[in-house]
């Protein structure tokens, strides 16, 4: 798949205020692959992340930058082994062959290719809530029921490390995801309601409990028997 496919997506993600859009476009977008690692490659993308913790880039890496190219001709797996090259650069000489790598590859890009490559290094990419668009989508993609998708992401700790089961498994599939010690566990997702009445029908009426909410960091306690990890 082409970068520009997922940079398009993206942005028309972004220039629609309907969720149902939203999850629809990116439903369309996930249909269309088929490999495992493009699969993960472009769940990730989608949700506005690379799928490398690190890769040594910042602003000012990205400042100057060579023309951009005039037709779009990146693939997405391109992309990815760029900047897993560039996650595992270190010592000396890193920062030369960083910036070699990096211009490399933004050479080979569009204008818009360049900018949104920029937003994903630096974390600001903006379509609105990324990574539950996406889990939607990829329900809608596999014609399996958004709650399993969910559930399965909780338990696994990543959208991105369900999404092929999402997308070929089945709900079957997606069930295998089950607590691990020692793999963290996803936040819930948060959802809104119009009144206390909706949201008490969301919660599935009866009784329920209710506590503040406090910024600050999640922390996770996994036990296996007398060992704490």
């Amino acid at each position: 798949m082409l970068l520009a496919d997922v940079v398009a997506t993206s942005h028309a993600v972004a220039a629609t205020r309907s969720r149902t859009a939203k999850v629809t476009a990116l439903a369309e977008l996930l249909r269309g692959l088929n490999e495992p690692d493009e699969v993960a490659t472009v769940t990730s993308y989608l949700a506005g992340a690379l799928r490398q913790r690190r890769t040594g880039l910042g602003w000012r890496s990205l400042s100057d930058l060579p023309p951009p190219a005039d037709e779009a001709t990146l693939t997405v797996r391109e992309v990815h082994a760029a900047f897993e090259a560039m996650s595992t650069m270190s010592g000396a000489g890193s920062q030369a062959a960083r910036a070699a790598a990096t211009s490399a590859l933004f050479g080979r890009a569009t204008a818009d290719e360049q900018t949104w490559l920029r937003s994903i290094v630096t974390g600001e990419v903006r379509q609105g809530a990324l990574d539950s668009l996406v889990q939607d989508a990829l329900a809608v993609a596999g014609g399996v029921p958004a709650a399993s998708v969910r559930r399965a992401a909780m338990m696994a700790g990543s959208t991105v490390d369900i999404a092929v089961a999402a997308l070929t498994g089945g709900e079957e599939a997606l069930a295998a995801f089950v607590l691990q010690v020692g793999r963290p566990v996803l936040p819930m997702l948060a959802s809104s309601a119009g009144s206390v009445t909706e949201a008490m029908a969301k919660a599935g009426g009866g009784t329920v409990a209710i506590d503040s909410k406090l910024d600050g960091v999640r922390i996770q306690v996994h036990r296996r028997g007398d060992e704490v990890l």
